[in-house]
């Protein structure tokens, strides 16, 4: 047992509502009970305020009852009554019905919160086979679902490694930019994160503990990719065509499940004269240990996440840094961004009783009301303000923010401030962007590129500025789900020829009229505006859904189901519907400059919706909206 001091210094680092209510659910200490926490409004959602004698109570009595050395394993899995207690505890408030689809599953308190299961003796015949096309981390949670179940399947993955965009990007200071507790499965409890906000490396290691703990990575075809599929008829089976590094062949599967995601395809540099160019242009999702950055004359074109993460690291070594601005983003500090988990904290997560539970929990309530900073007040706009109390709130402390990261420049504020609301684009999160461009190495330029000749990029008022390493921070073809593999229905009509008309569309996220046994992983519209938790929990709830469809097909003898076309036009209608209340679509959110909004004037990367909203429609499928076809005898 450590001694009082190592503990206090780990209760020190603690959250500390994540510790009251670990410590409450454990002792039903009536002290702990008796802490009222006050609501703080707050820009983006309310946050949970303790006074410095109760912070002082909860940690002093949360180290003598660790020097008890409790057992964990001794203690109750909390009803789900228990859980919307603590809950309505946790977030001080009452919580409604409509509050509570999905929210008690957050804390995890049961080993497999989403797992699909049999509802009897059933199970997958022997030749039943499904493709993953991708082991990122949408692909994985597909595969846990599967071998959990029982059911066969192969995961064909193009890279030499799992991952995904996590072994794809390996540029300098590459990391998640939310909290490695809420970037991380439900299921896996307890992994030893060395960081608040974990790097590249360390992501895609414990994707690649995971598939080998759950039994998932002896099923991954490695250096396989899968370039067309087609669905054939009359065998109600997929034929996907898969190119290895020396030869092609044929494999069949009964259901395919595209994993591939949107961030696999990166953009084209769009500038002209680029083939020209005698230096190195690297896009950021093709670096490699190779590419020498120190000493030179480098250009970074582009200002989005990887633009914004990388700029500091080149600049310290870089004989100079050129940054080209296309549009100003809205870029947010993060608490701990960059910091070590430290030592005490990890012994705590592992030992304190619930504590892991409720500290994942806490880690994503700050996202529970993000809908509302969406929403424009057409009361507050009518009295002079911009969109609601909320966003002009984030806006005035982003503001502020930018003046003080580039103390107070002027002609710096300026040419950053955006002229759009926060929140319009996809938030962007402070790695010293802003700082290092007060150096005296890195030049703002934000006069639109023209073209790039042999040594240069000229912009449009005709100035050259010399480069040899342009690194080409452009982002990925986001319009193309689950691209570069071809899927044709049995028609033969690809979803590129489906989608020409309005942009990529599915039902709930996953699903296409004409595609029957093709399930997508972070399709169109397929994640919640607002949710409470991480994107790796969508995949469990996501793959959660299209495993209880393997299931429903296999226990009442299907061979194939495709969702119907009424229930695909009515979910997007009112998809569009709902949409059109947020900001996104409105005239002062730089729709053409916006992933989150199609060419078509659509959204098109996230649902509309709150996270307990769409949660309801994806826990599971309901038979009226499919289209299902009797097993085959082969």
């Amino acid at each position: 047992m450590p001694s009082r001091n190592y503990l206090e210094c780990a209760v020190e680092c603690a959250d500390v509502n994540a510790l009251r209510m670990a410590l409450y659910q454990a002792t039903r200490d009536p002290e702990i009970a008796a802490v009222t926490p006050q609501r703080a409004f707050g820009p983006v959602g309310d946050t949970v305020v303790f006074s410095p004698d109760d912070i002082a109570l909860i940690r002093a009595k949360a180290v003598d009852y660790l020097l008890t050395e409790p057992d964990e394993a001794a203690l109750p899995v909390p009803s789900r009554e228990e859980i919307v207690d603590l809950l309505q505890m946790a977030e001080a408030r009452e919580l409604g019905p409509d509050d509570l689809i999905m929210r008690h599953h957050i804390p995890a308190f049961t080993d497999m919160p989403f797992q699909a299961q049999w509802t009897g003796e059933k199970r997958a015949p022997h030749d039943y086979h499904v493709a993953i096309v991708g082991a990122g981390f949408a692909g994985i949670a597909m595969g846990v679902q599967l071998a959990q179940l029982g059911v066969p399947f192969t995961i064909y993955e193009r890279r030499a490694e799992v991952g995904g965009v996590w072994s794809i990007n390996t540029y300098p200071d590459v990391r998640v930019d939310t909290l490695s507790f809420s970037y991380e499965y439900s299921f896996e409890k307890k992994y030893p994160w060395t960081e608040y906000f974990a790097r590249q490396a360390d992501v895609r290691a414990y994707l690649d503990y995971v598939a080998r703990k759950y039994g998932v990575h002896e099923h991954i075809r490695f250096g396989s990719d899968v370039q067309v599929a087609r669905f054939d008829g009359a065998t109600q089976r997929w034929t996907l065509t898969v190119h290895g590094e020396d030869s092609s062949a044929d494999v069949t599967a009964n259901v395919v499940v595209a994993a591939s995601g949107v961030f696999a395809t990166p953009r084209d540099l769009p500038v002209e004269g680029a083939s020209g160019f005698t230096g190195e242009i690297v896009h950021t999702a093709r670096w490699s240990n190779d590419v020498e950055f120190a000493g030179r004359k480098v250009a970074i074109i582009g200002n989005g996440s990887t633009g914004v993460q990388l700029l500091s690291k080149v600049a310290e070594k870089a004989e100079s840094v050129t940054v080209y601005q296309r549009t100003p983003q809205w870029i947010s500090p993060r608490a701990h961004y960059g910091a070590p988990i430290a030592g005490e904290l990890q012994w705590l997560i592992q030992h304190m009783p619930y504590y892991w539970n409720w500290n994942k929990y806490a880690a994503g309530l700050g996202t529970i009301d993000l809908r509302n900073v969406l929403m424009p007040d057409e009361e507050w706009i009518a009295n002079g303000g911009a969109v609601s109390e909320r966003n002009d709130m984030l806006r005035e402390l982003l503001v502020g923010y930018i003046s003080h990261q580039v103390d107070g420049r002027q002609d710096l504020i300026d040419r950053l401030v955006p002229d759009y609301p926060p929140m319009t684009r996809r938030p962007v999160v402070d790695n010293h962007w802003y700082a290092s461009l007060t150096r005296n190495n890195v030049e703002l330029v934000t006069t639109p590129i023209d073209r790039m000749t042999g040594t240069a990029i000229v912009t449009a008022d005709g100035r050259a500025r010399d480069a040899e390493l342009v690194i080409a921070a452009v982002g990925f073809q986001t319009e193309k789900y689950i691209w570069p593999t071809q899927y044709h229905g049995p028609d033969g009509a690809t979803l590129e020829d489906v989608w020409a008309a309005r942009g990529a569309q599915a039902h709930l996220g996953m699903t296409v009229p004409g595609f029957p046994n093709l399930f997508m992983l972070y399709g169109p519209n397929s994640q919640p505006v607002a949710s409470g938790s991480g994107l790796p929990v969508w995949f469990e709830i996501w793959t959660g859904y299209i495993a209880q469809c393997i299931v429903g097909m296999i226990e009442h003898g299907r061979s194939a189901m495709a969702v119907r076309q009424d229930v695909f036009e009515d979910f997007n209608d009112r998809l569009h519907e709902e949409a059109q209340k947020l900001i996104y679509l409105s005239p002062s959110s730089a729709i053409e400059k916006n992933y989150y909004v199609n060419a078509f004037g659509r959204l098109q990367m996230s649902a509309p919706w709150n996270g307990e909203k769409f949660y309801e429609m994806c826990a599971g499928p309901e038979d009226s909206h499919f289209h299902f076809t009797p097993a085959v005898e082969q």
